[in-house]
């Protein structure tokens, strides 16, 4: 689990309003059992649109790549993979259940990379106005989580996202440039890009 410094509190439910209040004021539920726990880490790992690189080998990966990439085809799939390929979790049934619903109201999505029909990676997130909260990845095959990773960048950019949050410390994220900030600098950029 993650470190002093982190909750802000316990308790409430994970309705979308509350889930949708909590990702616009800074914060997001992090926790394994009961009570629900509301986390604001001190260092926020994020970059901000155009900040995003690649490493010469990663290009490489996707020049040659003969995978298919979709968006929100398969969220609720993309979620439990999420969950399936770690052997500790925060993403319970209850947590699944959440961010589906968010995803059926258009606001949490998910980016996917395909073999043939087969999912072999992707993640999911919550989108904002012109903020983009990351939650989760997975890969079944080398680089498949990182295709995704690139596709939902673009994606995001051409809608007009600014802020990409990862929240906490990832070595995909930080894999493409992603860096971390404090908190008051982390809540000036998230009012900025929700304002």
């Amino acid at each position: 689990m993650l470190g002093e410094g982190m909750y802000l509190g316990a308790g409430a439910d994970l309705e979308s309003d509350t889930l949708l209040y909590a990702y616009s004021h800074g914060f997001f539920p992090w926790y394994e059992e009961e009570p629900i726990l509301w986390c604001s880490p001190p260092r926020r790992m994020v970059f901000r649109a155009g900040e995003m690189h690649m490493s010469r080998s990663m290009k490489k990966v996707l020049k040659r790549s003969e995978h298919r990439l979709a968006k929100d085809r398969a969220f609720r799939k993309v979620i439990r993979m999420c969950a399936r390929v770690r052997l500790e979790t925060w993403i319970t049934p209850d947590m699944e259940r959440a961010y589906t619903r968010l995803h059926e109201l258009g606001w949490a999505h998910s980016w996917e990379t395909y073999a043939g029909a087969r999912l072999i990676g992707g993640l999911y997130g919550v989108v904002i106005n012109r903020a983009a909260f990351l939650e989760s990845t997975f890969h079944l095959k080398d680089n498949a989580g990182k295709e995704a990773f690139v596709y939902m960048y673009n994606d995001l950019v051409d809608s007009g996202v600014e802020l990409f949050d990862f929240q906490v410390h990832s070595e995909i994220a930080e894999s493409f440039g992603a860096y971390e900030i404090g908190r008051a600098d982390y809540e000036a950029a998230l009012e900025q890009a929700l304002a």
